[in-house]
């Protein structure tokens, strides 16, 4: 009885429909990045009971909360100040409950009207394929099946919006996509009785998952998931059900599968198939379990959407460093190539150090920027062909200091400034800037600093030739332990091979052609840069700086 008026209270009180606004708010920021405020689309009232959770966003009155909501339209809003408002319909039964707004900052600095435009337009395609996503999940839930009892409904909507509230706080944009999938199957597996619930991606390679009992195993995964995209039945965005697969085609093929509801994800191209296996007691699948179900579906094309563009922009950010590099190493022939290699052979003496994921991330953008301050240094000096007098030295050795303030202010990678300003140190403490010795001065410098003398040694200089490798060799062996960190020298011999196929690729060389090819014609293109992941494998990490 007691359970019974709860569930009562639930459905009759307001309560209910701020808690799905919470977990909303969730979902929100993690897809827009800005916070989102909720309004009563009928007193025009912002609901207050979400403050704490979510601070700033749009500040709207009564009357164009009102308009907004007879409107009816997602919708991008140009503002004064170069910001967007973001606003979007909540339903609830079919009917708009709540208007949830934000204000975003614009992607691109510097806008022209032209690209301005696009940038609005692409917010608006982005807004509205969220609001038809959540407004396509309330038609769901408003479905449900009359001869279910009406508590039960209610008991297992406010069970949904509590699994799928508490996944949604757990998701993280930086964790490899397989575990923020793995939680989400997790999640939703406890709402309805069944046997299993997989993940079937439609390109072979990817991982499968799989939550209860495997119904079929891991090489079938992808024949069932090719054979549902085949169904006749296959009517996308409505989930594919099938409660007597003995009388279908599949039943040949998996006669374990008793019956089975499908739904297809997908992001601009198909992603994959997120099949519940085999009600539990005989029982059919229902509308009503799809209706379950469906939130944590798009909540899995939310989390391919982050991580892909979460890829993008790693690939942006290493772009763009090496397009930084790449121009300094154009002050000087001699260098072409450099800043490459370099990182390249960080990461190999990282990799031998037994450094992996985060680490080896920071080790290649550390080694792309080590040298960045020399755009600063006068080209006179760096160019000059015999020895440097006192004044010309302390002039280049400034190159340390300058490449750290030109990075001081990007918070994203402060982490890396480190290597930057500390890779000329050397253990014996006679090194610049600031004369470390030993311990003190940080790993990442101290790998920089063999990487980046290695490099140097290796290749032509105006002021003299390149160095055979063994002599190059010999000298960092005699320096080991007064310039160089010996422990950093040992891992260097030990992965030798792996570097010097580095030296052999000739980046620099391969770079430098490409450019004169460039300049001779503006047809030439230009070949494609390598990725983080084509350079440090399959386990790419990330890139987010931890903050000091």
């Amino acid at each position: 009885m007691l359970q019974e008026q709860t569930v009562k209270r639930l459905d009759n009180k307001r309560s209910n429909v701020t808690d799905q606004a919470k977990a909303l708010a969730v979902v929100l920021r993690e897809e827009f990045g800005v916070p989102f405020v909720f309004y009563d689309v009928k007193s025009g009232t912002r609901i207050r009971d979400l403050e704490a959770n979510e601070p700033g966003g749009a500040t709207l009155d009564a009357p164009k909360v009102l308009e907004l909501a007879t409107d009816g339209r997602a919708r991008v809003t140009p503002l004064p100040n170069g910001c967007y408002q973001l606003s979007l319909l909540i339903y609830r039964a079919q009917k708009p409950v709540l208007l949830a707004a934000a204000e975003a900052e614009p992607l691109v600095e510097n806008r022209s009207k032209s690209p301005a435009a696009r940038e609005q337009a692409m917010l608006q395609n982005w807004l509205q394929a969220v609001s038809d996503r959540l407004r396509l999940g309330d038609q769901v839930l408003s479905r449900r099946r009359p001869e279910e009892a009406p508590n039960h409904q209610a008991t297992s909507a406010w069970e949904a919006l509590l699994a799928l509230d508490q996944v949604a706080r757990g998701l993280r944009v930086l964790r490899e996509p397989t575990q923020n999938q793995q939680s989400v199957l997790d999640s939703a597996f406890s709402l309805v009785p069944m046997q299993a619930l997989i993940w079937a991606p439609a390109q072979r390679g990817q991982a499968v998952l799989c939550v209860g009992e495997p119904c079929v195993a891991q090489d079938q995964a992808p024949h069932l998931a090719a054979a549902l995209s085949q169904s006749p039945d296959f009517n996308p965005p409505a989930p594919l059900l099938c409660n007597h697969v003995s009388a279908t085609p599949l039943a040949a093929r998996f006669p374990q599968i008793r019956n089975f509801m499908a739904f297809w994800v997908t992001d601009h191209e198909p992603l994959g198939w997120f099949v519940a296996l085999n009600k539990k007691d005989n029982a059919p699948f229902r509308r009503s379990d799809a209706a379950l179900l469906l939130p944590f579906v798009g909540l899995l094309e939310l989390q391919f959407r982050w991580s892909h563009r979460y890829q993008d922009l790693k690939d942006l950010l290493v772009g763009l460093t090496r397009s930084l590099t790449t121009a300094l190493d154009a002050k000087d022939t001699y260098t072409y190539g450099h800043s490459e290699r370099v990182a390249r052979t960080a990461v190999e003496l990282g990799r031998e150090l037994g450094l992996q994921g985060d680490q080896l991330g920071d080790i290649y953008l550390a080694g792309l920027l080590h040298d960045v301050g020399k755009i600063g240094i006068k080209d006179s000096v760096l160019r000059k062909q015999g020895p440097l007098s006192r004044e010309e030295r302390e002039h280049i050795q400034e190159h340390v200091t300058i490449g750290y303030w030109i990075l001081a202010e990007l918070r994203q990678i402060r982490n890396l400034l480190p290597g930057v300003l500390y890779h000329h140190e050397r253990m014996d403490g006679s090194g610049y800037p600031d004369g470390l010795a030993g311990d003190n001065i940080p790993l990442l410098a101290r790998i920089l600093a063999v990487a980046d003398a290695y490099d140097a040694m290796s290749h032509q200089r105006p002021y003299r030739d390149a160095m055979p490798y063994r002599r190059v060799e010999d000298i960092l062996v005699q320096g080991a332990g007064s310039q160089w960190d010996k422990q950093v020298v040992d891992a260097f011999l030990r992965c030798r091979e792996r570097i010097h196929a580095i030296r052999q690729r000739g980046v620099g060389d391969s770079l430098r052609q490409a450019i004169e090819g460039a300049l001779r014609s503006d047809s030439c293109v230009l070949p494609r840069p390598p990725r983080l992941v084509d350079v440090l494998g399959p386990e790419a990490p990330s890139l987010e700086a931890s903050n000091p």
